[in-house]
């Protein structure tokens, strides 16, 4: 199993994640399933923050730390799919993160 330095990068998330993948023989899924399988983790964790907020009618409601935990699991598995697929397109995503936030700081919203 790979491990992740004290501080990781983003760079290194992505290259734990493509550790993953080739671990779980996994990288021969396509850019396309990645997608399908991120929006259904996002489905996910969407439910999961409905727990957290208690805006749902299925049976008894988790208590919030479990409630929470689960979100956090949630969150992990849409960045897992997120680098994957930034994986798939050759794309740094930290570089890409420091360039979008650059412009977004010059920008407004009204």
């Amino acid at each position: 199993m790979k491990t992740l330095p004290e501080h990781p990068t983003l760079a290194d998330l992505q290259q734990h994640v493509h550790a993953l993948e080739a671990h779980h023989g996994w990288l021969d899924v396509d850019l396309v399933h990645n997608v399908f399988l991120m929006v259904e983790e996002v489905g996910e964790l969407t439910k999961g923050i409905r727990r957290v907020e208690k805006l749902f009618a299925e049976g008894d409601a988790p208590d919030r730390e479990a409630a929470r935990a689960n979100v956090a699991e949630e969150i992990v598995d849409v960045l897992n799919y997120l680098l994957a697929i930034a994986n798939r397109l050759d794309i740094d995503v930290e570089q890409a993160f420091r360039d979008k936030n650059r412009l977004n700081f010059q920008r407004s919203w009204s």
